[in-house]
């Protein structure tokens, strides 16, 4: 896999006993171990958060499962009752706010418990308590900026929401439960900063001499840790662990995964961060979207498949004149036109909320001009 320069990041592995409470926390997810999340085990988690949440550094974890890892820690200026009452609102996809990494993502199977548990704990916690709950999740993700993949795959969601001496925390286990589809072939729309992409529908990938490779994603393990910190500020750790490739390879590395969590934790940045992001406002686009007609759904889309066109005729930076772009090397006639309504439903949901954060791309009349 192409490195793109982010094979340069210096790691600094995990102390052990971060490790211990990471794995007792993913073991714990499963609903067949029966284990308990103890105070202890997230005391040395929010410990470890609060100390690194600002020192910029590269973390790496343990391979788990065969699989290659990274760990980021960052802390905002974001209050972490904003951060609580929007995570944790059930109808809520997570595709929405997180558009740099996820095309699509919807919750399914929420018991009563479970959404009753969404309810409850959105609001502060006495001291030590915890509590916990677990759904299933389906997942589309954007297309990987150095091979072009994108997959898509069902998770085993677990929860667990408590307040550990005063310091509220949300942990957040992601835990694929069978390989995902095949790689279908993607690429960014304008600028990559913008989150915006095109998918293709053809098989493969994007790389020279394996474009052909049918690549899946065998393991997609990821823990998030929201907690407030004592300068009442939202620190945010993310340790995720990722194997893909076919038969048997493996092609991701953990500098692949570092430069997703640095998309995550921007596009994090960019929406919680702003106060027009409210969860009144992001349940008004919902709805907006849920209610509207397909006369106007379609000449919305409309404006996408013009944006997309526009930057298919973009000639990359070169000497090359002839050198086609990825977005046009990818390109299919047919995929403009088979895009399902879930996906263009939530396509035009995070289009919404990148313009409630200041930033929209293809809905903009009349459209931006690409820059060369």
């Amino acid at each position: 896999m192409k490195d793109l320069g982010f094979n340069n990041i210096s790691f600094k592995k995990l102390p052990q006993n971060f490790e211990a409470a990471i794995n007792e926390i993913i073991d714990s997810a499963n609903p067949k171990t029966n284990i308990t999340i103890s105070a202890e085990t997230l005391k040395v988690i929010s410990d470890f958060v609060i100390k690194n949440a600002n020192d910029g550094k590269a973390w790496l974890p343990k391979e788990r499962r065969e699989a290659k890892g990274a760990a980021l820690i960052n802390s905002y200026n974001i209050p972490f009752d904003k951060t609580l009452e929007i995570n944790l609102a059930a109808d809520v996809p997570d595709a929405a706010l997180f558009y740099k990494v996820l095309r699509y993502s919807k919750k399914i199977n929420l018991s009563q418990q479970t959404k009753k548990f969404f309810i409850e704990c959105a609001k502060r916690f006495p001291t030590n308590k915890i509590a916990k709950t677990s759904y299933y999740s389906i997942e589309s993700i954007t297309p990987n900026i150095q091979s072009g993949a994108y997959y898509s795959y069902t998770n085993l969601r677990a929860i667990t929401r408590a307040n550990i001496n005063g310091i509220e925390m949300l942990v957040s286990i992601s835990d694929m439960i069978a390989p995902s589809d095949f790689s279908m072939r993607g690429a960014p729309v304008g600028p990559v900063e913008d989150g915006l992409f095109y998918y293709s529908q053809r098989p493969g990938l994007n790389l020279p001499g394996v474009s052909w490779a049918k690549s899946q994603m065998y393991l997609s393990s990821t823990l998030v840790v929201y907690l407030e910190t004592p300068e009442k500020n939202t620190a945010v750790a993310m340790v995720s662990w990722q194997r893909a490739g076919w038969k048997g390879m493996n092609i991701i590395k953990s500098h692949h995964i570092y430069s997703v969590l640095q998309d995550t934790l921007s596009a994090f940045n960019s929406v919680f961060g702003n106060k027009n992001v409210t969860l009144k406002n992001i349940h008004y686009i919902l709805n907006k979207v849920n209610k509207m007609n397909a006369k106007n759904k379609n000449n919305l889309y409309s404006k996408y498949r013009a944006y997309v066109m526009k930057w298919l005729d973009i000639k990359p930076k070169g000497l090359n004149p002839f050198r086609k772009s990825v977005l046009a090397k990818v390109f299919n006639d047919k995929s403009l036109d088979n895009m399902k309504n879930d996906f263009i439903d939530i396509l035009i949901v995070q289009e919404y909320v990148r313009e409630l954060i200041g930033k929209p791309t293809w809905s903009v009349t009349p459209p931006l001009k690409p820059t060369k």
